[in-house]
């Protein structure tokens, strides 16, 4: 993994805001599609991050698909703009992402193993907030 990109790395685990509660939701009541329809969004969410990356599009994964809160972590602890932060940071437009293991749903929490054209892989946490997914915390392979 690249310094830089290790360093975005911890410090997105690290500064994001631990989770509170769970989901008034009953696990039993949900149905097939409705879970089939969270993973699906997941997916746009990810894509939505493959497609923002390739375009150096720092603003829109700030502001669009990471959580606010991920967005203000990543701002304090780099003590620079979130965008410019992801845009320096995190990706590369040579780089793809894909999805490494099945999506797995809990309400309004998910994860993603994502895997990136380089083979580092990281656990995407999503939450879901006015029926959209976005990622909350991202936790790189072997990080706690």
């Amino acid at each position: 993994m690249r310094a830089g990109k290790r360093v975005l790395a911890v410090l997105l685990a690290a500064a994001a805001l631990p989770g509170c509660g769970g989901s008034d939701e009953d696990p039993d009541t949900r149905t097939t599609s409705t879970v089939d329809r969270d993973q699906r969004g997941i997916l746009e969410t990810i894509d939505e991050l493959q497609t923002a990356s390739l375009r150096g599009d720092g603003r829109k994964i700030c502001a669009d698909i990471f959580t606010p809160q991920l967005a203000r972590s990543v701002a304090k602890a780099s003590m620079q703009d979130c965008a410019k932060e992801v845009r320096e940071k995190l990706f590369r437009a040579d780089e793809s992402i894909s999805v490494q293991r099945g999506v797995e749903v809990d309400g309004i929490r998910a994860t993603a193993v994502i895997r990136e054209q380089n083979g580092d892989v990281s656990t995407l946490h999503m939450l879901k907030r006015a029926a959209r997914w976005r990622i909350d915390r991202i936790t790189p392979r072997g990080a706690s």
